[in-house]
């Protein structure tokens, strides 16, 4: 209960801070505090005008802070009792994690005089632990208790309309709506909130300062920007109304879930209407600042319906929870194909040249496409034996959800549409990368991993190959950078999948992929190669230090997490020869590593 009524307390004043935010940065507060994490060397500066506002938000977001660690502390003590709550301690500590980068972020943006990037992942950053907070809250009620009320005639009612297109159709407008909060934040900070003119005679269409018509695609770049955003909110609003009020018809014999559908609809609405009344009032603090409540309420809403559906499938709906979208989704195998993407995202932020915003995003985007067809012809190949792993055998194809030819036809298609259009309209040198990548993870590492663990070096290429890409796309050429961007990706891969190998042998085993874990003395040979690469990751890390003139604060951001890394990698040599033990030392890892490399990158970009 100490969780659940901690976590309510943590949504709310976290979504005040946010609001708070907004305030700051509309009132043009953000540096009335030249200093960090003081002001003015000042705890308790005084308080009045921007100052006020300023420090306020900070005061608050230390209060947030300090909610946070009560959440780990009160959670900690309950972890025992049950899986569940020990899955609530977990969360509560990534909160913590999230909200410490929350912090650090916020200095970043004082210190270095409100950068683009820094002001935008700051809002992204803060709506991504909003939504944790929600869940924590939500999972603190266990699902028998949420449903108790329905009676088994209004389960069935429910079953009969139910499809699993409904709630993956809710996820699809999460992501939507997320991607436009932080395609406004970009605008906004970019200095674009005004490109198409203000005043009600400018609140639909846009202002041409060229001609000075009103139009919906304006010239001048930042102007575009702004009506990219507005065009986009069209589409975003479309697809939450659709999957909201289809929810709420499906759930209208319980008016609890049925009003929790609608909610997204009701908030998205508020949300178009306040941002055409912030043109038209001219950026007026008000209305702008609600125009983000009405943001960061349908996000939070559509979440928490999204929850609410989840438990619903695990209650009482027990056929198929697949549908034919989910099941091309997992065919990308999203996961990985995020943190590839976030790689090239990487490459392409601390490019030293300029690019069009649109030629940048034209190029994410056909990456993308190169990314996700790669992974589903690694699907259509591998299909047989993902069969026989435990981790992977309800994948569409294993499961036989989906037919081998779709997969195939779908993989082949996204890349050859992809490469020629990164050669023509980016240029050649990353359509050429994008191909090799291509080419060697389909046909050389997937057909690789049978026959020798040796794969493990091949795979390693064409995974380090997209930050490489990023960088080519804003800069036509291959230079020292790229090659040590290269570097740290292919390194880091190495003791990341070895660790993968240890705590999944069996599986590997089953489906005959050839692994160092499995091969006479393997275990010996795994912590031996985790110990060397990551130590090669220590000395590779530092690169750009030396040959690229990263900053200072990178490289001591390096050397610290580089090192910490490679304490934990040498932990292995002093456990017991107890294989359980080593399963979960390298579990450890693995997951260490997703932290490691999103954290390293980060400081290279934040700290150019």
């Amino acid at each position: 209960m100490r969780v659940k009524n901690l976590s309510l307390i943590a949504v709310i004043t976290t979504f005040v801070l946010i609001l708070w935010g907004a305030v700051v940065h509309n009132t043009e507060s953000s540096l009335a505090c030249p200093d960090w994490p003081l002001c003015y060397n000042q705890f308790f500066p005084t308080m009045e005008g921007s100052i006020l506002i300023e420090h306020g938000h900070r005061l608050l977001a230390t209060l947030v802070g300090l909610l946070t660690i009560f959440l780990v502390i009160f959670s900690s003590k309950e972890r025992k009792e049950s899986a569940e709550k020990n899955h609530l301690f977990k969360m509560s500590c990534f909160a913590l994690f999230l909200v410490i980068a929350q912090g650090a972020l916020g200095g970043i943006t004082v210190i270095y005089r409100l950068p683009t990037i820094v002001s935008t992942s700051h809002l992204g950053l803060s709506l991504i632990f909003f939504s944790i907070l929600i869940y924590i809250n939500h999972k603190s009620t266990s699902v028998a208790e949420r449903f108790a009320h329905i009676s088994e005639e209004t389960k069935t009612k429910i079953k009969n309309a139910w499809k699993p297109i409904t709630r993956h159709g809710i996820v699809l407008a999460l992501t939507m709506l997320f991607l436009q909060i932080l395609l406004g934040a970009f605008m906004r900070h970019a200095g674009a909130g005004a490109a198409c003119g203000l005043g009600s005679g400018n609140a639909l269409l846009c202002r041409d300062f060229e001609t000075l018509a009103l139009t919906a695609w304006p010239h001048m770049p930042q102007a575009q920007l702004h009506m990219i955003h507005r065009l986009y909110a069209v589409v975003v609003f479309v697809v939450v109304a659709i999957f909201s009020i289809r929810t709420s018809h499906i759930f209208k014999a319980d008016k609890k879930i049925k009003w929790a559908s609608l909610a997204p609809f009701i908030f998205i609405s508020f949300q178009v209407f306040i941002g055409i009344m912030t043109i038209a009032f001219s950026m007026a603090v008000v209305p702008t600042t609600l125009h983000l409540a009405g943001a960061a309420l349908s996000l939070g809403s559509l979440w928490k319906l999204n929850l609410y559906l989840k438990d619903a499938e695990d209650s009482f709906f027990l056929g198929n929870r697949h549908s034919f979208f989910s099941d091309l989704v997992d065919l990308t195998k999203p996961r990985l194909s995020l943190l590839v993407m976030v790689t090239v995202m990487v490459g392409t932020l601390i490019a030293p040249d300029r690019i069009n915003f649109f030629k940048a995003l034209f190029a994410f985007f056909l990456i993308t496409l190169v990314v996700i067809g790669s992974a589903a012809l690694n699907c259509y190949i591998e299909r047989d034996s993902d069969a026989l792993m435990i981790r992977t055998k309800e994948r569409p194809l294993p499961s036989k959800r989906m037919k081998p030819r779709t997969a195939l036809l779908f993989g082949f298609a996204l890349i050859l549409f992809a490469v020629p259009l990164l050669a023509l309209f980016i240029n050649m040198v990353t359509g050429v990368l994008a191909l090799i990548a291509a080419i060697l993870y389909v046909y050389a590492y997937t057909p690789m991993k049978k026959k020798s663990a040796s794969a493990v070096y091949v795979g390693a290429i064409p995974g380090a190959i997209p930050p490489v890409m990023g960088w080519t796309a804003v800069t036509g050429r291959i230079d020292i950078m790229a090659v040590a961007l290269f570097l740290i990706l292919f390194i880091w891969q190495l003791p990341h999948f070895l660790a993968i190998s240890l705590y999944h042998a069996e599986d590997y085993n089953a489906a005959n992929i050839k692994v160092y874990p499995n091969l006479k003395k393997g275990l010996q040979i795994t912590k031996i190669g985790i110990f060397v690469f990551t130590l090669a990751l220590f000395f590779v890390s530092l690169l750009p230090s030396f040959f690229a003139q990263a900053s200072f604060i990178y490289t001591r951001a390096a050397f610290v997490l580089s090192g910490a890394f490679l304490i934990y990698a040498a932990r292995g040599f002093f456990l017991r020869q107890d294989l359980a033990m080593h399963r979960e030392w390298a579990r450890n890892y693995f997951y260490g590593s997703l932290f490691y490399l999103p954290l390293l990158l980060a400081a290279l970009i934040f700290f150019k």
